[in-house]
């Protein structure tokens, strides 16, 4: 797929089939994560990966979904995803990371995991302080946000608003997302 139509296609996915997927699949999304760009070349983001069953059914309830669609945007039994991407800051190779190497990055994993038929749901809202017990993730990493990942089960799609922002699902649960009209946010030479 072309490289804009991916990315005028990908939306956020929050429910999925239950079929996992393939650990070389995982390892193309986390190569295009580690060649985003990094302030100074610091190189300080890890990603681990939890496809295992009994770990990703501990996972499920420290994260939250969908604050706007209060609990209907959260997976039900059997549409949760079949993998986590938990995307960590290593503090021995940055005291002071520049956030924006998890934003090119985290782009990366929603786009590559678009083009090999996934859908993926970026999530900030997490309770770290359990994530890190359950995983067993030492203190010198600093948990950035969860990628969650799995063979879409619902579609997503963008419709432009100039007031409303808040995304709903509409009548099929499928998810509309309104995002502001290339008209209000493309200025030429001057604003």
């Amino acid at each position: 797929m072309e490289l804009y139509n991916l990315i005028l296609k990908r939306r956020t996915i929050r429910k999925f089939q239950s079929r996992k997927v393939k650990k070389d699949i995982l390892k193309k999304i986390v190569n295009s994560a580690r060649l985003a760009p990094s302030a100074a070349n610091l190189q300080f983001l890890e990603y681990l990966i939890v496809d295992r069953k009994e770990l990703t059914q501990q996972v499920f309830p420290h994260l939250s979904w969908a604050g706007y669609l209060k609990g209907r945007g959260t997976p039900q039994k059997g549409e949760e995803p079949s993998v986590y991407i938990i995307v960590l800051i290593n503090k021995k190779r940055s005291k002071n990371p520049d956030l924006r190497d998890v934003g090119a990055s985290c782009e990366n994993i929603l786009l590559a995991s678009l083009s090999f038929g996934l859908g993926a749901c970026w999530l900030g809202a997490i309770n770290k302080k359990a994530l890190r017990k359950i995983l067993n993730i030492p203190s010198f990493y600093e948990i950035d946000s969860v990628i969650a990942l799995g063979y879409p089960a619902q579609t997503s799609r963008v419709v432009d608003s100039t007031r409303d922002i808040k995304y709903y699902l509409d009548s099929q649960g499928n998810l509309v997302v309104p995002k502001r009209p290339l008209k209000e946010v493309f200025h030429y030479n001057s604003l």
